[in-house]
C-alpha cells in the first residue's frame, strides 16, 4: 500500500512532524491508504472526512482530536489531493448524464422537426394528389366533349 497518495501522506506526516501513534492515529491512516487505493471495507470509498471516520471505525470527534486531523483534512482541501477511483467515477457519471441529458434534448428537437416536415410533405401530397384528380376528370371532360365534336373540329399536331 506504499502507492503515491499515500506516500504523500506519509511525507505531509513527516514534514509536520507529527508521529503516527497506535490506535486511533493508526487506523485513521490504514482507512485513508484503503481509501485512496480504492480498497475500502466500510464506505462507498469517497474521501470525505465522514467516510474516513466511518473506514477508521471512529467518530468525527475522535478523528478531530487526533494530531492526524489537521494535516489529513488539509489533505483533503487542496486541489491536486488524491482521489479514489470511486470520486473519478462519479465526476464521470455525472459528465455522461449530462451529455446523455443533452443528446436526448437534441434528438427529441430532431424527431419534432422530422414530424413537422412529414406532416408538411403529407399534406402537399394530399394537395397534389386532389389537383391532379381534379385535372384528370377535367381532361376526361375534356376529350368526352372531343368526341362529341368529332366530325366538326380538326386536330394539330402537338409540337413539343
Amino acid at each position: 500500500m506504499n502507492g503515491p497518495d499515500t506516500l504523500r501522506l506519509r511525507h505531509a506526516l513527516e514534514q509536520a512532524d507529527v508521529p503516527v501513534r497506535p490506535g486511533t492515529d493508526q487506523a485513521v491512516v490504514h482507512a485513508f491508504e484503503r481509501i485512496v487505493t480504492g480498497t475500502p471495507e466500510h464506505t462507498t470509498g469517497a474521501l470525505t472526512v465522514t467516510t474516513l471516520c466511518t473506514e477508521a471505525g471512529i467518530s468525527r470527534a475522535t478523528y478531530y482530536r487526533s494530531p492526524l486531523a489537521k494535516i489529513i483534512t488539509g489533505l483533503l482541501r487542496t486541489p491536486d489531493s488524491p482521489r479514489p477511483q470511486t470520486d473519478t467515477l462519479t465526476a464521470d457519471i455525472a459528465r455522461l448524464k449530462k451529455a446523455d441529458r443533452t443528446l436526448r434534448s437534441q434528438h427529441a428537437a430532431e424527431q419534432r422537426e422530422a414530424r413537422a416536415t412529414m406532416a408538411t410533405y403529407a399534406n402537399h401530397i394530399q394537395a397534389l394528389s386532389l389537383r391532379n384528380a381534379e385535372l384528370e376528370a377535367e381532361n376526361a371532360a375534356l376529350r368526352g366533349r372531343l368526341q362529341r365534336f368529332d366530325g366538326g373540329l380538326a386536330s394539330f399536331p402537338v409540337t413539343p
